[in-house]
């Protein structure tokens, strides 16, 4: 947010809107200095400036566009197709003293690089004006941009004068005829196609908002790989080559601007810029974007408000009027395209929709996945259908929980929203991924569906996870690592047709009883499934059509061995997958997810590192840090493991703990010659020792360009907590220690020092193992603490009994001291009763007041907060009624005297 500009000491500028792409005229400085200097300023020093990660500094690519002076404007080419025929404006711009004559061609270049059609016109423009020549031109039976064939034309424009040209601009364009009907939905060159889409932010988990070229364009393919066919750029403008790729791969793009039309976070564009920037900042999205064939739809605000919305719409109109415009259940009366976020996964929500306009869910569905986590009893994040009638009912899949180990004790909670959320698709707000594929699917009038999110990312852990060591929001299909989640395989079993299976949970369960059953699920493409168990049948399932039928169900008793699906189209086997019990970890398998290194030149690469046991067996509670070192030309870019509470550093790290057995790293070239490797080393075994005591020591060697070295590699180690060097022990096998161990290595390269690694195995490290009944409940509805909200004048205690959470605030004897909590509300407006827990007392009066606030609206100037019999041992509470709007709420309480009562926490009922 906010970036200022100077070239030379001159300041050219200044954009608000970080999310903008922007460019200024420094023709006068060239002609009068023989270099430029540019300085760029990033203010992004208010936070939050959204209510989520957004990045800070320039995160894409910068260029210098060098023209003639009469060029043709910046943006300043509209393509448009319908059947054959393209229609096309070119804006030329003189920036001369005197009215020139220029000439105008057109060249239509089809897939192959032919031009296929030319047309030239002559025009005349004024000095330092601009003008538009409009071209319409046919093409003869053009390869048409769809989903699976994304072709794609270019349109030349170039002008000259007098035989000599003077500038050229190319703009990439598909044919393809779009339309959109209340009753069906999207129609794509005269087939009807349903929106199988994704929200997505701007960040890639380690590597933040700057996202390299190949990343980006890895995680829209893995998309793509899952079936999906539509990305929402949540809640703002994506990168220029972001809809570069998406052309290229044939996803569609609900192209979104605006997040607020008003503030939403504590200092973002909606409270200080939407009013005065909000048509420069649209005009220029639009410019940019609309000649991208995967651009569909214009989106312009996400779960706000206000008139402006009808604003807009015709500004959006104005400038492309092929498209229609929608939003995030925001100013919906003036949508074209009626879009609704969390409130369409209401049960009964299609039996009183509308018809007279085209429907898209624009966040449906919200579930909680953690990448190898897993709980057979349903969560709920704000109470099952007992006390919430318009959740969707999804049993619990066993009686008792089968699963109990975890990320933290109970007890050891900062929040009670800390917790991790089950794969098995039962884990939600109100409704599975599967009650949407089924909807999506089976109802006409139900266009498109974009699941919150395609991908994890940085932020809002706050809200539905109860804030730190929480960093990360935990609805993807795909963690912040970029490694696909059970649900992605879900995904896959429903919007591909190429044979697949996927088994979960995995295999591996140490500390659940034996004979035990546990509900062994499969996706697949295929008619139909068989499971094995040790080389036995458990026999064959067809997955079926419903919600509750897709995944094929087996209770297996729990028993080490191996299983193994297979799946069959017309009798015969097209598709199989084995998982097996892993013993005790010790060894580390490298891999390259993705395209590797180039030839030559700058470039990035994505290491998997998979913890395995002597087999070759993955570990799925693999914990044990890995140690990262480059040899050749290259460095490490940044380090992750999809976990949403692993805190430590990313950027230029030298080492990562493994999350569920993988661990990612990022290794760039530098742009010099050479062969490039990376040395992997890992100190490995169960930090609990839950069932071995065995350590092992593992160094990979990854070839990633050139060929792969072959050094010498010697490891030596300490068990004492002492430094190792070449005289302590040599490492020639696994070894035992008891708890409490530090192990620590030394790794020798052709017989030098080359990386030195540490692990500990102690009662107190890595993952909790509890006790069947210690299993953390399955349904966490509940209230806010107030040490967890937003404090001016306020300290946090925790002196006294009987409070909840960690403490309570307490305003001392200061006025106008406020406790302010945010609450998202993913719904419709509604009506709802706020619960305040206090305690306190005046000496001559029969409370204290306060001062209500909801969404900077006084509910209540002087609300009575009744006495308690004593301060911070007796809990009262008091009950206000309150309208919670959609979207970003906050509620403020707010002395009005000389201090006032201790503040607990509030619940929205």
């Amino acid at each position: 947010m906010n970036s200022t500009v100077w070239a030379n000491g001159k300041r050219l500028g200044t954009r608000p809107y970080g999310w903008s792409s922007f460019a200024y005229d420094i023709s006068e400085l060239v002609d009068s200095a023989d270099a430029i200097t540019i300085a760029v300023r990033v203010d992004n020093d208010k936070q939050p400036s959204a209510r989520w990660y957004t990045g800070s500094g320039i995160y894409a690519h910068t260029w210098i566009d060098v023209k003639d002076k009469i060029h043709v404007a910046h943006d300043g080419v509209f393509v448009r197709t319908s059947g054959d025929t393209v229609t096309l404006d070119a804006e030329v711009r003189n920036t001369t003293d005197v009215p020139k004559s220029v000439d105008v061609e057109v060249s239509i270049v089809d897939p192959s690089g032919k031009a296929v059609t030319t047309q030239t016109k002559s025009l005349e423009i004024n000095s330092d004006g601009k003008q538009v020549s409009d071209f319409e031109l046919q093409v003869s039976d053009p390869a048409r941009w769809d989903l699976d064939t994304p072709h794609l034309y270019s349109a030349i424009v170039r002008l000259s004068s007098g035989g000599q040209t003077l500038d050229s601009a190319t703009t990439r364009f598909g044919f393809r005829d779009i339309q959109w009907k209340p009753d069906t939905g999207m129609w794509l060159n005269g087939k009807n196609v349903k929106l199988r889409g994704v929200c997505n932010h701007q960040d890639a988990g380690a590597l933040g908002a700057a996202v390299p070229d190949k990343i980006l364009r890895f995680r829209i393919e893995q998309l793509k790989a899952m079936g999906c066919n539509a990305i929402r750029t949540s809640h703002n403008p994506q990168t220029p080559l972001f809809y570069d790729i998406c052309d290229e791969v044939g996803m569609l793009v609900m192209d979104e601007i605006f997040d607020g039309w008003k503030k939403k976070a504590a200092h973002d564009y909606g409270r200080y810029h939407f009013r005065d920037w909000w048509q420069r900042d649209l005009s220029d999205w639009i410019r940019r974007d609309r000649n991208h064939p995967s651009v569909v739809i214009w989106s312009v605000g996400n779960e706000t408000s206000g008139a402006v919305g009808a604003d807009l719409v015709e500004l959006c109109h104005k400038l492309d009027p092929t498209r229609p415009v929608t939003s995030g259940h925001s100013g919906s009366q003036w949508m074209d395209v009626y879009g609704v976020n969390g409130g369409s996964e209401r049960v009964g929500w299609f039996d009183n929709l509308k018809t007279d306009r085209v429907f898209i869910g624009t966040e449906n569905t919200h579930t909680w996945q953690v990448r190898g986590y897993y709980r057979t009893k349903t969560w709920y994040r704000d109470g099952g259908p007992d006390v919430n009638k318009s959740v969707h009912e999804i049993p619990d899949l066993t009686e008792t929980e089968v699963f109990t180990h975890d990320w933290i004790r109970e007890a050891d909670r900062g929040h009670r929203k800390q917790v991790f959320n089950s794969s098995y698709d039962n884990a939600t707000v109100r409704t599975t991924a599967r009650h949407n594929i089924e909807q999506l699917r089976d109802i006409p009038r139900f266009a498109g569906s974009f699941r919150w999110t395609g991908h994890d990312y940085i932020g809002e852990a706050s809200y539905v996870h109860g804030g730190w060591p929480f960093k990360a929001f935990m609805g993807g299909a795909i963690d912040l690592a970029n490694f696909e989640k059970d649900l992605f395989y879900l995904y896959q079993s429903q919007w591909t047709d190429g044979p697949m299976v996927h088994i979960l949970p995995h295999w591996t369960h140490p500390k659940v009883e034996a004979r035990t059953n546990i509900p062994v699920w499969v996706y697949s493409t295929c008619s139909e499934v068989e499971l094995f168990l040790d080389g036995r049948s458990l026999g064959k399932q067809q997955p079926g059509s419903k919600w509750n039928e897709m995944q094929c169900q087996w209770m297996v008793p729990w028993t080490p061995g191996q299983l193994k699906a297979v799946g069959y189209n017309d009798g015969k086997a097209v598709a199989e997958k084995t998982i097996r019990t892993a013993e005790a970890p010790a060894k580390i398998a490298l891999s390259v997810d993705g395209e590797p290194l180039s030839s030559d030149g700058k470039d990035i690469v994505q290491v998997r590192v998979t913890t395995t046991d002597e087999t070759g067996e993955m570990y799925p509670y693999g914990e044990n840090r890995t140690f990262f070192k480059v040899i050749g030309p290259g460095r490490i870019r940044a380090l992750g493991n999809g976990s949403p509470v692993d805190v430590e550093k990313h950027f230029r790290a030298e080492s990562r703990i493994a999350f569920y057995g993988l661990t990612r790293g990022y290794v760039e070239a530098t742009g010099e010659p050479g062969d490039i490797a990376l040395v992997a080393s890992c100190i490995l075994g169960e930090k609990k020792q839950i069932t071995s005591n065995k350590v092992h020591i593992d160094t990979q060697v990854l070839a990633l360009r050139g060929d792969a070295p072959h050094p010498s590699i010697e490891v030596f180690y300490t068990t004492d907590g002492s430094e190792p060097s070449p005289e302590s022990t040599p490492y020639t096998g696994d070894f035992s220690v008891p708890l409490g161990t530090t192990v620590k290595a030394l790794v020798m390269v052709n017989g030098k020092p080359f990386q030195r690694l540490h692990e500990r195995f102690a009662a107190d490290e890595g993952f909790v193992w509890n006790n069947p009944s210690d299993a953390p409940v399955a349904t966490v509805p509940g209230s806010e603490q107030a040490e967890d909200a937003e404090l001016s004048g306020a300290k946090i205690k925790s002196q006294g009994k009987g409070f909840h959470g960690k403490g309570y605030i307490d305003f001392g004897q200061s006025q106008g001291a406020y406790v302010q909590w945010y609450q998202e509300n993913d719904g419709d407006v509604r009506q709802a009763e706020l619960v305040i827990r206090y305690s306190g007392k005046h000496p001559k009066r029969p409370g204290r007041y306060i001062k209500l606030s909801v969404n900077d609206r006084v509910v209540k100037d002087r609300l009575l907060l009744p006495n308690t019999r004593n301060w911070g041992n007796d809990w009262k509470t008091v009950r206000v009624p309150i309208r919670i709007g959609r979207g970003a709420n906050t509620i403020r309480l707010t002395t009005v005297e000389n201090g006032g009562m201790y503040i607990d926490e509030i619940s929205i009922e």
